[in-house]
């Protein structure tokens, strides 16, 4: 599956850069303890532009590493100029990245970087093991929700109380999440904020009229009340068109849509089996969990038990917790009702 490109009208130079890279390289190889050089940035990604740097990564040993970043390095570091090109120039130690957890982020950098000097193998090997970690789809929960909570649940208040510039703020909040969780669906890391939504617009998936909806999802109008509420319904139409897209994925019930998967999932364990000890739910959903919404309402201990209160949880009203909740709980409980 061909993967997210740049796709701009400006004049891509990417060969003239490719080419002053590779006479400056020698700089570089004359350092003490290279394990190797990567180009990443959009460079890697086949664009570069009268405004582009050349992101080049040098891999150093410990000693090597300790040695350059004490005042010592032959060449600057960072944004420079070498031979009339723009440089951003980085120096990292190869024994402590073999070791950092890199977020998606970094990943998604290391993804498209094109390794320049690699002796020993050790960068591609080094390459490979990091991208061994694949994109969790059940990461996407996580980003819906904090989107949703800015265009819905907060947009909803300052649509109310009438305050736009506010609305208009918790929703250019929603915009990162929502842009990012469709890079999840896709199976794809997530881009830097610099590439975020240029780099959506070539994801193999996307939702109905992404584009035009995302032009409303960014749109602020005339700051009237009604330009609030046509900005909400454009992000609510991509929030959707995501929920539903995961909740084939992953077969999810999508009456609850992706984000409540995991609360749901909590107490249909807990309605499943109706007893746990305390150390069974600690080492499966963890203690705290019990003290949030659906779980709290709907269990009771005893001793170093947790038992299911069945009956209150065929009781529940729905102005007896929030409506998200209420929910979870209403589709949990069909099956106890059936019994």
């Amino acid at each position: 599956m061909e993967r997210p490109r740049v796709q701009l009208k400006s004049t891509n130079i990417v060969k003239e850069l490719r080419c002053a890279l590779n006479n400056s390289l020698h700089r570089f190889l004359e350092m003490e303890g290279v394990v190797g050089i990567i180009l990443d940035g959009g460079l890697s990604r086949g664009y570069g532009d009268i405004l582009s740097e050349m992101d080049v990564v040098i891999y150093l040993h410990e000693k090597a590493f300790d040695w350059y970043k004490n005042g010592n390095c032959p060449v600057a570091l960072g944004i420079t100029v070498i031979d009339g090109y723009l440089y951003d120039i980085k120096l990292v130690n190869y024994e402590d990245e073999l070791e950092r957890s890199y977020d998606s982020t970094a990943l998604w950098d290391l993804s498209y970087a094109d390794i320049l000097y690699d002796p020993e193998g050790k960068i591609a090997e080094f390459k490979s093991r990091k991208l061994a970690c694949t994109v969790d789809i059940d990461s996407a929960g996580g980003l819906l929700w904090e989107a949703y909570w800015n265009y819905r649940l907060a947009g909803d208040i300052w649509i109310y109380r009438q305050d736009t510039m506010q609305g208009h703020y918790v929703f250019n909040n929603a915009i990162k999440p929502l842009v990012s969780a469709l890079f999840i669906v896709n199976r794809e890391y997530i881009p830097h904020d610099k590439w975020l939504i240029h780099m959506s617009r070539s994801l193999a998936w996307k939702p109905d009229s992404w584009e035009k909806d995302l032009q409303g999802a960014l749109n602020t109008g005339d700051f009237s009340v009604q330009s609030l509420q046509e900005r909400q319904m454009c992000i609510d139409r991509l929030w959707n068109g995501m929920n539903d897209r995961l909740c084939e994925m992953t077969g999810t019930d999508d009456r609850l849509n992706f984000v409540r998967k995991a609360g749901y999932e909590s107490l249909k364990k807990l309605i499943e089996k109706e007893e746990y000890t305390l150390q069974e739910w600690a080492a499966m959903e963890g203690l705290e969990a019990l003290n949030y919404e659906p779980l709290h309402s709907v269990f009771h201990r005893e001793g170093d038990r947790i038992l299911l209160d069945k009956e209150r949880l065929l009781s529940l009203r729905p102005e007896d917790m929030y409506v998200w909740f209420y929910e979870i709980v209403d589709a949990g409980r069909k099956g106890v009702a059936a019994e």
